[in-house]
């Protein structure tokens, strides 16, 4: 196996304009895409596929398939992590179904030519990543492209009674999201190299920004196989936050139950809300794109308890961030925002 050291001098992140999940079509010029193409019906061979973060097929009366493919530019320049990072986003829109068994990712990799050193490492990156959610790496694809990429096409199942989509978000609803945001911020503090700028930087974040970077990394790679499981049953809707980010993906939600979202609460990886207002990403009004979040849970008040203790038992961070109204669109009502270290998880 290729050792780090090969490629320690690798700067992936160089190699691309846009990084992680902000190089994602936005989501109005994604609906017009799709809407264009003839892609917004459902289908009678789906339990549902387009609009969702994943597509559901039933094969038996006990079992459906879920299926999706995400892959994205690089976030870090790390290829190990890179590749760590990819496989836990690709897998999490299966996650984000409540889909978790029988877990198979077909590894999809792009790389420019002088890049090719790095592959191996991107790779056993993405197959140790799926490893540790229980899956295996079933084959997948390589190019030579101008910029690079990685991900994956991820398979999963479950009994389609326990399947999640964002469709049935209902009125009095609490919202939880199980991990804090940030990673615009906390990666986009790792590529200034910049001399004078480093200070203004280092000023910003008002923590070591090596820190806030490890500690983005780490939420990144943290699989939301055990939040899934935690909500199966108790979740009344999900969805991933992604490269929309927050009130992106909780527009999603909105839109697709004909709800309203409220936002009180915005937990953020500490240091990154001074880089966010340093930068301009939007962290403190939920608007910065994020890259492998954790899931965004819709939940009846009469389940939040026990979802509650089974995060709690699962050791998965969590916080309550707002609630489903009767209204339209989302709305952040003066939110706290709460500075999140590692430690806290």
């Amino acid at each position: 196996m290729t050792d780090r050291s090969d490629v320690a001098d690798v700067r992936l992140t160089e190699y691309a304009d846009l990084h992680g999940c902000s190089c994602k079509v936005g989501r109005s010029d994604l609906d017009d895409l799709l809407r264009e193409a003839g892609l917004t019906e459902s289908r009678d061979e789906l339990l549902f596929g387009v609009g969702e973060d994943a597509a559901a097929r039933q094969l038996t009366d006990d079992l459906a398939l879920v299926s999706t493919v995400d892959f994205f530019t690089p976030i870090i320049d790390d290829p190990y992590d890179f590749g760590r990072v990819a496989a836990c986003n690709a897998a999490s829109d299966a996650f984000a179904t409540g889909a978790v068994d029988n877990l198979d990712c077909l590894a999809v990799l792009g790389l420019p030519q002088e890049l090719t050193t790095a592959a191996p490492m991107i790779l056993a990156g993405i197959a140790d990543a799926i490893d540790g959610m229980g899956g295996v790496v079933a084959g997948g694809h390589t190019i030579i492209s101008p910029w690079p990429f990685a991900g994956g096409a991820v398979s999963a199942t479950a009994p389609p009674e326990e399947l999640l989509t964002s469709q049935r978000a209902t009125t009095g609803d609490r919202l939880y999201l199980t991990k804090p945001l940030g990673t615009q911020s906390a990666m986009g503090a790792l590529r200034v190299s910049d001399d004078e700028f480093v200070d203004v930087v280092a000023e910003a974040a008002g923590r070591s920004v090596r820190t806030i970077g490890d500690e983005a990394v780490a939420w990144m790679t943290t699989p939301n196989r055990a939040a899934a499981v935690a909500a199966r049953d108790v979740a009344s809707a999900a969805t991933d936050i992604t490269g929309f980010g927050l009130v992106g993906q909780a527009e999603v939600l909105a839109d697709n139950a004909d709800v309203g979202i409220e936002v009180t609460r915005l937990p953020v990886i500490e240091g990154t809300e001074g880089l966010s207002a340093l930068f301009g990403y939007g962290l403190e009004d939920g608007e910065s794109a994020e890259t492998s979040g954790g899931l965004l849970l819709s939940v009846p008040p009469s389940h939040t308890a026990t979802l509650e203790s089974r995060l709690d038992d699962a050791g998965v961070f969590y916080r309550q961030i707002g609630r489903v109204t009767d209204g339209d669109g989302v709305s952040l009502r003066d939110p706290t925002v709460e500075p999140i270290a590692r430690a806290e998880r």
